[in-house]
């Protein structure tokens, strides 16, 4: 009897330690699974709703609200709706994220198209004025959204994928709700990849729980008071503040050289190899926490490198420092066919000095607006507060003295028209040159260009004075 009674219990404390440590383990691994996979999720959330916001804004800069309703009316045979569409599209390419880019006006019937660059110029298929039926996920927002309100980031699964949708509205000079810019990103490949990786690991834990177990239950033996107890005093000493702390426990734990022969002795053998897991997941935590942060620190340093210039949206001096090194590396390989045109605007101290900054920024705006107008095909560059930089290549560079002359006259035109407020008699000062065979570097080119500009200004302040 007495030795059924100690089979029984032998029976009982092998199978309840192993299945006691194996479920901690278990809820241990499970937790910190879930909430390192909660914890990248939101992460991607944040930073997709970041973009989100960042390319709304850039839409908006584009769009009138005033004009809402002459988009509407005339589309695509507008050269303003098409100018728009162009800016659009080259933002969609420069953010390969965004799965659509478009502009609605939402009414209790749905979402009036205004633009959409799934709608296909020519085509009659969705144009400009066609009434969508609300997504599923937009029907609770409906009245906001007819509001002009600002709704929450949404994500979800879509037909299209997992996505997050970002959308900003747009009033007229009025205060009227006008319009909302809207973006939607595709995060499925990055969704697949947290499930694809929490799925593996949780395999990979069930695969090693259950080796664990079957090895436990095999090798347990009756023995257990003794080696306990000294295991208990050694685990009095633990402290768990730091790293070294967790060395140190080990190396308390490891001192103990247990060797009952039995379960007790597996059982130690498996907390120390816990103790070692645990001690290493801390250091690969902490790793992960360091790359994050130097991560963190990169991308801060690059956000200070910005390379579009915030006020007129062209590039800015970072961006054009860039160019000039992407110029002299082409010129080193041999391009010869470019021209570099300096404009200076004119009075821009007057207007900030009699009209105030922000009649100087829609200044700046206005002439900048003009200048890319002009030189469609070419990249733009402001250096300084009132100075611009185009450098013509390819169909630019071909009719460059037609566009330069047209430039000029525009800006002629516009210093002329005593009817208009100052700050929208858009002048300035143009000067081009050509790349010359063997000229090396950009900077003798620019050289030039700044000098036949100053030539220019000479001219406007002879004809007009220091003020017009």
């Amino acid at each position: 009897m007495s030795s059924q009674i100690s089979g029984k219990r032998h029976m009982s404390v092998s199978l309840r330690l192993p299945l006691l440590f194996i479920a901690s383990f278990v809820i241990i691994i499970v937790l910190a699974v879930v909430l390192v996979y909660f914890r990248f999720e939101r992460r991607l959330t944040e930073d997709y709703a970041k973009m989100g916001k960042s390319v709304t804004m850039l839409m908006s800069r584009e769009i009138d609200p005033d004009r809402v309703v002459n988009y509407l009316n005339e589309n695509f045979e507008s050269e303003e709706y098409l100018a728009i569409r162009g800016k659009f599209e080259f933002l969609k390419e420069n953010y390969p994220d965004v799965l659509y880019m478009y502009v609605y006006h939402f009414i209790p019937e749905g979402g009036v198209v205004i633009f959409d660059l799934d709608s296909e110029i020519g085509v009659d298929a969705d144009p400009p004025g066609t009434i969508y039926d609300l997504d599923p996920a937009l029907i609770p927002y409906r009245d906001a959204l007819c509001r002009g309100e600002q709704i929450p980031v949404l994500t979800g699964d879509t037909d299209d994928g997992y996505m997050l949708t970002y959308m900003r509205p747009l009033f007229d000079s009025e205060g009227n709700y006008s319009c909302h810019v809207c973006v939607d990103f595709s995060m499925e490949k990055l969704h697949r990849q947290d499930i694809a990786f929490v799925m593996n690991v949780l395999l990979l834990m069930v695969v090693t729980i259950i080796l664990i177990a079957v090895i436990d239950i095999t090798i347990m033996r009756m023995s257990v008071t003794g080696p306990l107890n000294r295991m208990k005093h050694a685990t009095d000493q633990f402290a768990y503040e730091n790293e070294e702390d967790h060395q140190h426990n080990i190396e308390i734990m490891e001192a103990l050289e247990i060797r009952t022969g039995d379960e007790i002795e597996d059982l130690y053998h498996l907390f120390v190899t816990f103790m070692k897991n645990n001690l290493t997941y801390m250091q690969h935590l902490s790793k992960a926490e360091n790359d994050i942060r130097d991560k963190e620190a990169k991308i801060g340093e690059i956000s200070k490198e910005a390379y579009r210039d915030e006020l007129t949206g062209v590039g800015s001096k970072a961006a054009y420092t860039r160019k000039i090194d992407e110029v002299n590396a082409k010129i080193a390989e041999g391009l010869n066919d470019f021209s570099v045109v300096m404009v200076d605007m004119n009075d821009l101290k007057r207007i900030n000095d009699e009209n105030g900054h922000e009649a100087g920024d829609s200044y700046i705006r206005g002439c900048c607006h003009l200048i890319c107008e002009t030189f469609k095909h070419s990249p733009v560059f402001r250096i300084g507060g009132d100075e611009f930089i185009a450098i013509l290549t390819g169909q630019d560079y071909e009719i460059r003295y037609q566009l330069v002359g047209t430039l000029r006259g525009i800006f002629e035109e516009y210093c002329e028209r005593e009817e208009l407020d100052p700050w929208d008699r858009y002048s300035a000062s143009v000067g081009m040159a050509d790349h010359i065979c063997g000229e090396n570097t950009f900077e003798l080119v620019f050289k030039r260009a700044d000098l036949e500009m100053y030539r220019e200004k000479k001219k406007f302040k002879e004809k007009h004075g220091s003020y017009r």
